[in-house]
């Protein structure tokens, strides 16, 4: 009976080890929104609005399911992945160019080193412009609409990349993510996605430089984007704020944004400012933007939100000028 009673709990324990060396998340976001939106252009003179009652998916936070896990391998060595699907609740389709898993998909190993890992993934840029966005960074945001007036906005993810992650050296760390086009012929180069950014997080301050380069096939022409960006948190307020400049081989972009968020218990209030100047040869345009928004969480995991955006495009150096604005009411769950 002893011997029984010693050989179940020694088996207990190694399930217990095995379970506390493996670990597997399933995790998600489900949201979605009411409201009016409305774009207004005016091309060659001619000026049409289009005004539309909606119900969206993702407006504080892109809809999604994902799994995650790591095991330990010993020695602070870990063997990680990540699989990020995103889908819009509105009418239950994929998301993300019709992509299984999109948003992210990648596997690696971290430990004392930091991190490598292979696969589908956001950029290094990315890491640093969406920690400093305004509007926490919800589809509100102006930023990717008025940064992308001129040049066209960055590409937040890029596949076929490896990435590398540094720990934290006394708040300083950084990474470098580069993504290979596979798009080579014999008569053409491939295209690349190269990234990095470098980061100062410490208490209330964030403050970091990130660069991202998009060549094309080719290599005839490519986007560049520098991206100084920080924000501060006294606690009462937090103040987030960057400057952008973008270019190809023809356009040049200089870009700025300023947001706050204040928290008052269960509420809190956003609102973020965006100017963009953009110049083609000798013709220079402006398009700016400002955003409110204001969240209720009726609990860790779920959240009311309402929010107003407003953005406008001179046009001088772009096709079109045009106005667009959207009022909403929506529900987040995380799960």
């Amino acid at each position: 009976m002893k011997k029984t009673l010693i050989a179940l709990a020694a088996l207990g324990a190694m399930a217990g080890a095995a379970h506390a060396q493996s670990t597997v998340t399933l995790y998600g976001v489900a949201d979605a929104h009411f409201g009016q939106k409305s774009t207004t252009t005016n091309v060659a003179g001619v000026g049409t609005k289009l005004s539309q009652t909606v119900i969206d998916s993702g407006g504080h936070n892109g809809s999604r399911w994902g799994l995650k896990g790591a095991e330990d391998l010993g020695g602070g060595l870990k063997a990680i992945f990540q699989l990020e699907s995103g889908f819009t609740i509105d009418n239950g389709n994929v998301a993300n160019g019709a992509t299984m898993f999109g948003r992210q998909a990648f596997v690696g190993l971290s430990g004392g080193f930091g991190s490598v890992t292979m696969g589908r993934q956001y950029t290094a840029y990315d890491a640093l412009r969406g920690a400093t966005n305004n509007t926490n960074d919800s589809s509100f945001a102006t930023t990717g609409t008025v940064w992308g007036t001129g040049l066209a906005d960055y590409a937040g993810r890029t596949n076929n990349s490896i990435a590398y992650t540094s720990p934290s050296f006394g708040g300083f760390s950084g990474a470098v993510v580069l993504g290979l086009g596979e798009d080579k012929t014999a008569a053409a180069s491939a295209s690349r996605n190269t990234s990095l950014n470098l980061m100062y997080a410490n208490g209330p301050i964030l403050a970091g430089y990130a660069y991202q380069q998009e060549k094309a096939v080719g290599g005839a022409n490519s986007n560049k984007y520098h991206l100084f960006a920080g924000s501060y948190d006294f606690g009462v307020v937090k103040l987030v704020g960057a400057y952008n400049r973008a270019k190809d081989n023809t356009i040049k972009d200089k870009e700025y944004q300023l947001g706050l968020s204040a928290p008052f218990g269960a509420f809190t209030v956003y609102g973020g400012y965006t100017r963009a100047k953009t110049t083609v040869a000798a013709t220079s345009s402006t398009a700016s933007g400002y955003s409110l928004m204001g969240t209720y969480d009726l609990s860790k995991r779920t959240r009311l939100y309402t929010a107003y955006n407003n953005t406008k495009n001179n046009g001088a150096a772009v096709a079109g000028v045009y106005k667009t604005s959207a009022l909403v009411a929506g529900v987040k769950h995380s799960f």
